[in-house]
């Protein structure tokens, strides 16, 4: 009985640990290698997101009518499900164009260059680089962002007339990097 005891504090002194989960303090989550995020940055915040993809019926290249992603609405929420924040499309802001976070303490950050990789069945993978920040909150120092663990989102199936717009459902858990 002795030597179990023995090996048992030998094992939980010198045994590995498993890895800590992502986000703040646990490093970075796992991704393909298009989505890295550059060393020299860290995550500093982690959110689930739960909203919509809004499409509209647009001219593709052709000329013929096509569901084109217009912007994304969702909310950024805590481990207990509370808000924490918004996502949107500047062009409902009247921003520039491109992709929006904005935490409660009202620091936002713009994302532009989207790396992607696909993920079948549901919108793809993202990797952006942030191209402007502004506010003193959460999101003042962000240098990256990923799109990770996403499920629905997809553009609508089947034609479209001029004008018409649907919103798909999605979630995903998104990742904001900082210089460390």
């Amino acid at each position: 009985m002795r030597a179990r005891w023995i090996a048992l504090l030998v094992c939980l002194a010198g045994c590995p640990k498993p890895n800590p989960p992502p986000g703040p303090g646990g490093g970075p989550p796992n991704v393909p290698p298009q989505l890295a995020v550059p060393a020299g940055n860290q995550v500093t915040f982690a959110a689930p997101a739960k909203g919509v993809q809004i499409y509209a019926c647009a001219p593709d290249a052709s000329g013929a009518p096509a569901w084109t992603l217009h912007a994304p609405r969702a909310e950024l929420l805590d481990d207990t499900g509370n808000q924490v924040g918004v996502h949107f499309g500047g062009v409902d802001k009247g921003l520039p164009a491109g992709p929006y976070w904005q935490a409660n303490d009202g620091s936002r950050v713009h994302g532009a260059n989207p790396v992607s990789v696909a993920n079948p069945g549901s919108i793809a993978l993202l990797r952006l680089e942030a191209a402007d920040t502004s506010g003193a909150g959460i999101f003042s120092k962000v240098t990256f962002i990923q799109r990770l663990d996403t499920t629905g989102g997809v553009s609508p199936a089947g034609a479209c007339r001029a004008c018409d717009t649907q919103e798909v459902a999605y979630t995903a858990k998104y990742y904001f990097y900082a210089k460390s």
